[in-house]
């Protein structure tokens, strides 16, 4: 069953890839073997030209079939809402069997200049998709890395526009929260159903919106370390890991280069332990299979 629910936005894509390659090899293959049996008869230059004209709409058509089930894949994030038991609510991680062990890593308060964009190399490098949280402020100066956010493969969610932690009036909470999604929407086309209040704060009128627009609140089961030695923050991930998961780090919001440097040992750390890596709608999904 983890197998199944790990891979949810991609193993349907992986397995249609694989047939239509095998496809796509089939009929070059019928393609190739009829000009090798019309080759002795016939004239070589035109049957030469009249091979590579049919490969070459074999490998156009091939092509156009992957453009279209990215688009379908794309199509799917980008409308992603989670399921009824969680929308309005606010988790600190899902319950799961000590059997599925799946935690997911994520991030706060960027995009933000070569922070944002070393964590994603990290990312890249281990083969991880986390969860970002962003602030709008910062996606309107640096849009392109919001884009690389999106094109990684990673989840997205809403961290309001400027991260201030006073009260905030009904009107003022859904400027903060409306204004962010629609930048998020106009340079990903992912609408984001995912909403963390900056600091964890829960009563200063930010969640009571996002609970009236159905958004699921999303915490944390362990926080990064701001300051100390890389071996303390590895070890304060580490400890603390549980199945179903969530882990709060930065990649904006200032000096973040203590999580730079931990986030590669954390990342094979728990690997070793036999984790594995989900995006926060993922993690709801699988708590909501468990549910049915």
């Amino acid at each position: 069953m983890l197998g199944k629910n790990l891979k949810l936005y991609g193993i349907s894509r992986q397995y249609l890839w694989l047939m239509m390659v095998g496809l796509s090899l089939g009929i070059s293959s019928l393609i190739l073997q009829a000009y090798l049996n019309q080759i002795a008869a016939a004239d070589l230059p035109s049957q030469t030209r009249a091979m590579e004209t049919s490969l070459l709409n074999t490998a156009s058509g091939f092509r156009q079939v992957l453009r279209t089930l990215e688009d379908i894949d794309r199509q799917q994030r980008r409308q992603y809402q989670p399921s009824q038991q969680f929308q309005g609510r606010i988790i600190d991680g899902v319950q799961l069997p000590s059997s599925q062990k799946v935690i997911a890593l994520t991030f706060d308060d960027g995009p933000w200049p070569q922070t944002t964009a070393k964590m994603l190399d990290i990312l890249q490098a281990h083969d991880v998709n986390a969860t970002f949280f962003v602030l709008g402020s910062n996606i309107i100066r640096f849009p392109d890395l919001l884009k690389r956010v999106a094109q990684d493969g990673h989840a997205i969610g809403n961290h309001t526009w400027s991260h201030h932690y006073r009260y905030h009036s009904p009107a003022l909470a859904q400027r903060e929260i409306q204004l962010t999604s629609q930048v998020i929407e106009k340079h990903t086309g992912f609408k984001t159903r995912l909403f963390r209040p900056p600091g964890g704060y829960l009563d200063n009128g930010l969640v009571a919106y996002a609970r009236t627009q159905g958004q699921t609140t999303v915490m944390w089961t362990v926080d990064d370390t701001y300051s100390g030695t890389v071996e303390q923050a590895v070890n304060n991930v580490i400890q603390n890991a549980t199945p179903g998961g969530i882990v709060l780090m930065h990649d904006g919001g200032g000096d973040r280069q203590l999580m730079i440097q931990a986030l590669p040992h954390i990342i094979t750390q728990l690997k070793q332990q036999g984790y594995q890596f989900v995006t926060v709608p993922q993690l709801l999904d699988m708590a909501d299979k468990l549910e049915q």
